[in-house]
């Protein structure tokens, strides 16, 4: 048994009508995910909401598959410890870190990065920590369902590991005006009789409600996603949406029937407006559709870039690879200091935005392919194409080895790697370790109040 972890009282409480265990726990560490570490009998649990050298009381529920302890009391608080202003905290699962200090979050995120570095032999030195100023209502982009219960029309987000909603009167990372829309919509769909959306009976109209808001222009776009093209009251529903809130510039009904957890289909209709809205990073207007890959975090967005352009380094005499180029907000900012700018992007509704924002931005030195990455950059070496700088941003799920072998055959002077997650950063990284040096690591908080971090980082080809 991990001494620092350990069982100290085991009795017995009635829960709805079952005996379910209550046990005091002690811990000393965080998993990667900022869950607490605990140790009962010889398993060892990963427990939310639950900070190092702290000691609870919680409820032990050994029939449930996930979080099967439950929080009942603090007994010993840990000095990372602070008030929790979410009242779905414990429930919602969206945001991991909030009962942590601020300071305490920046430093947890550091430590998770240096040991993915340090597991996979790499420096792991972080260069620059960038904190977010905003802490709170500083997402660009809300999304919520809605169902069904007790006879009442409930939204929110799923509680982690489950299909249930957890119902929101207001979200912390939100702005004002998303929580607004979306409880409005509520209202909206009582008056009006629309049905939720039943995914085990495949019934009713409504399934989810997205909002995207520029930072800067301030426009306000709603996305309504419906299970069929069928959408009883539909004009009504335009109105009442707009005379309450004049700011909502675009609203566009998204079909979606397909039995599946992908929010958006693709078949869509604009209501209300031009079907999209504007917005401003760094000086450049980008054109922003309801799929359209857009950064959550507007302001920690700006510097990530920026320490992109910093670690490219540009002369105006370089070709620019920008992979995984979404609406080419990457390759636009790099464009103006470049010679050519070549963008390659899967999403169709992605690369078409990308094009005209760089025509409405008169960015004549950039191309963006709509085309699988790995392959575009197969094709490059096919054809024996001269790049200086490659700027990668792939998924979560990092890139593919192909790529990475590509990239070696191209043989690019710099390679910038953006990354959300370390785990897989580190392993590509270890791909192109034997051609490149490791220069710069850059943390930047996109995600306040997560676990979820972003990493840049600049390495050189290097010479023999």
């Amino acid at each position: 048994m991990n001494p620092s972890c350990k069982i100290f009282l085991n009795l017995s409480i009635l829960k709805e009508g079952e005996f379910v265990k209550k046990v005091e726990l002690k811990c000393d560490r965080l998993n990667e995910r900022g869950q607490g570490v605990g140790q009962y009998g010889r398993e060892t649990f990963e427990i939310p909401n639950f900070l190092p050298k702290e000691v609870g009381i919680f409820s032990f529920d050994e029939d449930k598959k996930y979080q099967k302890f439950k929080l009942i009391k603090i007994l010993k608080t840990s000095p990372m410890r602070t008030e929790v202003k979410c009242d779905v905290f414990n429930l919602c699962g969206g945001c991991q870190l909030l009962h942590m200090k601020y300071d305490d979050q920046i430093a947890f995120k550091q430590r998770i990065v240096e040991e993915c570095f340090k597991k996979g032999k790499l420096p792991f030195k972080i260069d620059t920590i960038i904190p977010a100023k905003k802490q709170t209502a500083y997402r660009n982009k809300m999304q919520v369902a809605y169902k069904y219960r007790e006879g009442k029309i409930v939204y929110g987000f799923y509680e982690e590991e489950s299909h249930r909603i957890i119902h929101l009167n207001h979200c912390l990372v939100q702005s004002e005006r998303q929580n607004e829309i979306v409880k409005y919509v509520q209202q909206i769909m009582q008056q009006l009789k629309l049905s939720p959306y039943n995914e085990d009976k495949r019934t009713g109209l409504i399934r989810f409600v997205l909002v995207r808001e520029a930072h800067v222009t301030g426009e306000v776009m709603v996305i309504v996603v419906t299970n069929g093209d069928i959408f009883p009251s539909r004009s009504e529903f335009v109105k009442r949406l707009k005379d309450k809130f004049p700011y909502i510039t675009t609203i566009i009904q998204n079909i979606n029937n397909r039995k599946t957890s992908i929010i958006l289909g693709e078949e869509e209709r604009i209501l209300f407006g031009k079907g999209y809205i504007e917005d401003y990073l760094l000086g450049i207007k980008f054109k922003i559709s309801s799929k359209a890959f857009f950064q959550i975090n507007p302001e920690q967005t700006e510097k990530l870039y920026q320490k992109v352009e910093e670690y490219a380094s540009l002369t105006g005499t370089e070709v620019v690879v920008d992979a995984y180029s979404g609406v080419g907000t990457i390759g636009m900012v790099l464009a103006k200091k470049a010679k050519q700018v070549i963008g390659v992007e899967s999403s169709k509704q992605a690369v078409s935005n990308a094009s005209a924002n760089a025509y409405e931005n008169k960015i004549r030195n950039i191309k963006f392919y709509c085309h699988d990455a790995t392959e575009f950059l197969k094709q490059m070496v096919k054809d024996n194409v001269g790049i200086d700088v490659l700027v990668m941003d792939p998924p979560r799920s990092g890139s593919t080895t192909e790529f990475l072998n590509a990239i070696l055959s191209l043989k690019p002077q710099k390679v910038i790697y953006v990354s959300c997650d370390p785990t897989t950063l580190v392993r590509d990284l270890k791909v192109l370790e034997g051609a490149y040096k490791i220069e710069n690591k850059t943390i930047v908080d996109m995600f306040v109040g997560t676990y979820h971090v972003e990493t840049v980082v600049s390495m050189v080809l290097k010479t023999y």
